[in-house]
């Protein structure tokens, strides 16, 4: 068993928050893991502010897919961050899942994330298991998901992402929604009060690394 699947098993880890929205605040137009080529330092930095703030778990900037070159710069860039875990990140829905799965076999896991239906989440994680013997992480952007299913089929964890949030995380092993237009106190309230199964927490489009330090506040605050 890797570390990171015994993790996935016995630990509580916060995960990252989002890369894409601070790529675009840095002035990111076009496909975000162009810039772990064009722009290694700022990919790298963000990964870094992530990781001060208290982020176990990082992932690569490789959600909507990505060259041969790009994914293998995508892993070094996590890597560099210092986190203690990196995870592949890709969409649910590519069509070429295999062959991007493929590109990051050197990571801990495979992030499969905001998958927008029962059957795209389903038949991302049949792709996975196939294509790797890594850990497999899926999210679903939406109300409600087939948790159990998606573990049952072959998922290490499953749970939810992006938006819209989650109607009841009851059974949700991750959380990671956006930052839904709330400061980051408020917002970080908000998962705690959803999160009542998930171990692993981070944030996704809109959040940033004051959304991490609110939910580490809150995480150590006796309730």
């Amino acid at each position: 068993m890797t570390l990171f699947a015994e993790a996935l098993r016995s630990r509580t880890l916060l995960l990252d928050a989002a890369m894409g929205t601070a790529l675009i605040d840095r002035g990111l137009q076009g496909r975000a893991p162009e810039w772990n080529l064009t722009h290694p330092g700022d990919v790298l930095a963000v990964h870094r502010s992530h990781v001060e703030a208290g982020a176990q778990l990082v992932l690569t900037n490789s959600f909507v897919g990505a060259s041969a070159e790009e994914a293998a710069a995508a892993m070094q860039l996590a890597r560099e961050s210092g986190a203690e875990f990196v995870a592949g990140s890709l969409w649910a829905g590519l069509p070429d899942l295999t062959r991007q799965i493929a590109q990051l076999a050197a990571a801990d896991a495979i992030w499969l994330e905001s998958a927008t239906s029962a059957a795209r989440a389903l038949d991302a994680v049949r792709i996975a298991r196939e294509a790797t013997s890594l850990p497999i992480v899926v999210t679903c952007a939406m109300e409600r998901a087939p948790l159990e299913e998606l573990t049952r089929l072959g998922a290490d964890a499953a749970g939810y992402n992006c938006s819209p949030w989650p109607t009841d995380a009851a059974g949700a092993g991750v959380l990671k929604p956006d930052a839904a237009g709330l400061a980051p106190e408020d917002w970080a309230r908000r998962v705690i009060g959803l999160a009542s199964s998930a171990r692993f927490l981070g944030g996704c489009c809109g959040t940033s690394a004051a959304h991490l330090q609110a939910l580490q506040r809150l995480r150590a605050t006796p309730r």
